[in-house]
């Protein structure tokens, strides 16, 4: 009872609201169809910087909690599950990367092209890396995917400074009533657009 207090408690502080009860369910596969996406072999390394050097807006966020899927945020949308209007990724040509995050802080890293430019990984300045699968890149939208071992979280963060990217993906869907301490495996996919 304690954890679940404090894990509450520090959700909450870092702008975690859950303010909507009703989402359309997602039927469809989270994935875009192959016809919907560029494939990386396509882009050469130079064109790929290109598209992704841009200040990217979170505008669809897709879940899935093992078989549990749903849609957590679409923006324009009042019943969100979860606010991800603040979240933001600044890539820049020189490889830097600003995040920003739901709580509106900002996390200043480097960004790498790896797996013949199928993985975006991100090593921000406080040591956590992130990896995400490029699903989907043009110059008006990017989708990033990334798969998180729900088991190895952990749920009793006294620290808001500890609450990485991952971890903050499944305390996301927590609160949406998706994910419990049983899940093993969340699924997240960030739709993307340019800022303006």
């Amino acid at each position: 009872m304690k954890q679940m207090i404090k894990l509450t408690v520090a959700i909450l502080i870092f702008s975690s609201v859950v303010y909507a009860c009703k989402v359309k369910q997602q039927h469809s596969n989270l994935l875009p169809q192959n016809n919907q996406s560029v494939a990386v072999q396509e882009v050469n390394d130079e064109m790929l910087v290109n598209i992704l050097s841009r200040n990217w807006v979170v505008n669809v966020v897709n879940y899935q909690a093992d078989t549990r899927k749903n849609v957590l945020y679409e923006r324009g949308i009042d019943a969100n599950l979860h606010d991800f209007s603040k979240e933001s990724f600044k890539i820049t040509a020189d490889e830097k990367v600003v995040y920003t995050d739901e709580g509106g802080q900002k996390h200043i890293g480097n960004w790498d092209l790896k797996d013949n430019n199928t993985k975006l990984l991100m090593e921000f300045e406080d040591g956590e890396e992130v990896s995400w699968n490029i699903i989907e890149k043009n110059k008006n939208q990017l989708i990033l995917h990334m798969s998180i071992d729900a088991r190895k979280v952990n749920w009793n963060i006294t620290n808001l400074n500890e609450i990485d990217i991952p971890t903050a993906a499944v305390f996301a869907g927590f609160y949406a009533g998706i994910v419990d301490e049983k899940t093993e495996k969340v699924i997240i996919t960030y739709k993307m657009n340019p800022r303006g």
